[in-house]
């Protein structure tokens, strides 16, 4: 039991603090665990809390001798084979079935292998375990409202998915069309973006929620139901009324709103000011309408500004994806100087990635990706640079869908 409660306190002392966007840091933060429950936990869920503790230090430790970070990997390997047993022995008992606390800890594996896998871990199959077990007591909307005190870690299931559909070939209809059920409830959940380190506006992640939905619809329709034409025109007309919300949405007066929610509390968020917050909500915005454009339009051929042959109609969108471009990375190069904020970008910084086209620009990306894996003890942000480098700038200049850039489902979030 030693080492639980010192990865107990190892996490609320340098992990707990990075799950919101604010930084808080101590009991306010509803990721903080009082030492005095790991006797009530079950054994899976204070394994799993070693097991972040302990990758997060060896993600942290990269400057380290070689023989201290071997010797933290095996003490991971140890106990996230115990977490794995006991879930396994825990699940095989039917009262535990329908327990929370097992729900909680099947949440929790998932954020641990998100955290410290270097390869792509197999997210989507734990998310397919706690669904059933979310079904099982009556949808997300009732556990939601029922269980107040698992809602941070139902915040963090519904984003991986979410956020994991916009980098996979493709989006499973059933889980798209579950999310639109949760666009009524990101008020509830997510307040005004900052119960996570995703500071995404509410409104502009429920238009994530319905890009992927449209992409789900519109793979799953065979073209010998709907005339291609049709069924170009509808998708069309769909999008761009997305990207019409999105780009009407009032990226200052969501700062300012953050602002009066942060009070006059002498805390890193707050220091970050007006600038910093509004910086961040366009930094998402740029991020979801390029994604949008990106994804939905991906059969509209682009253009040259040296091409001879007149522009047809979508060359408007080609000029927006560019100007979105420019804007996103401006951003990001502004809250780079604010390690508080620095912290929060890594789904935009892939955007940003895949719209990469010279070198100076992937090479800050990239060297914002590492930043962000050592400050906050992640394997996420390798994964992505790893992505970027290995197989989207590989690529070239060479033509590609947004479809086509991934090869297996991926997840840019923690």
């Amino acid at each position: 039991m030693t080492a639980v409660f010192e990865a107990i306190e190892y996490y609320n002392m340098h992990i707990a603090p990075t799950m919101v966007a604010t930084g808080v840091f101590g009991e306010d933060s509803p990721y903080w665990m009082p030492a005095s429950t790991a006797p009530l936990l079950p054994r899976s869920f204070t394994q799993n809390i070693v097991c972040t503790s302990l990758a997060h230090r060896i993600l942290q430790s990269s400057l380290a001798a070689p023989s201290h970070r071997v010797v933290l990997a095996q003490r991971l390997q140890r106990h996230r084979g115990c977490a794995l047993r006991a879930l396994t022995a825990e699940l095989s008992k039917p009262e535990h079935q329908t327990s929370d606390l097992i729900l909680a800890s099947i949440i929790l594996l998932l954020l641990v292998e998100i955290q410290h896998a270097i390869e792509p871990p197999d997210w989507r199959h734990h998310i397919m375990g706690a669904t059933v077990m979310i079904d099982l007591r009556g949808g997300l909307g009732d556990v939601v409202f029922s269980r107040p005190h698992l809602r941070h870690l139902f915040r963090y299931y519904v984003l991986l998915e979410i956020i994991g559909n916009t980098t996979s070939p493709h989006v499973d209809i059933d889980s798209a069309r579950r999310h639109l059920e949760v666009i009524s409830l990101l008020p509830v959940l997510f307040g005004n973006g900052l119960t996570t380190c995703f500071p995404c506006p509410p409104d502009l992640l429920a238009e994530i929620i319905r890009i992927n939905h449209l992409r789900s619809r519109f793979h799953s329709v065979s073209v010998t139901d709907v005339p291609p034409a049709m069924l170009q025109e509808a998708k069309h007309a769909a999008a761009l009324d997305i990207l019409r919300r999105i780009k009407g949405f009032p990226t200052d007066r969501w700062a300012a709103e953050v602002l009066v929610g942060l009070g006059n509390n002498e805390t890193p968020a707050s220091q970050a000011g007006f600038s910093g917050w509004h910086a961040i909500a366009t930094i998402y915005q740029s991020a979801i309408a390029i994604y949008c454009m990106a994804s939905l339009f991906q059969d509209v051929e682009p253009y040259s500004p040296d091409d001879t042959v007149p522009p047809d109609p979508w060359n408007a969108l080609t000029t927006a994806r560019r100007t979105c471009a420019s804007v996103l990375l401006s951003h990001l190069r502004e809250v780079s100087r604010c390690p508080q904020l620095r912290k929060l970008g890594l789904w935009p910084l892939f955007v940003a990635g895949v719209e990469a086209e010279d070198e100076a620009t992937k090479r800050f990306i990239a060297g914002e990706l590492q930043w962000i894996s050592n400050a906050l003890g992640g394997a996420a942000p390798l994964v992505a640079k790893d992505l970027l480098e290995k197989r989207v700038w590989r690529l070239g200049t060479v033509r590609r869908s947004w479809d086509g850039l991934f090869d297996q489902s991926y997840v840019f979030v923690i």
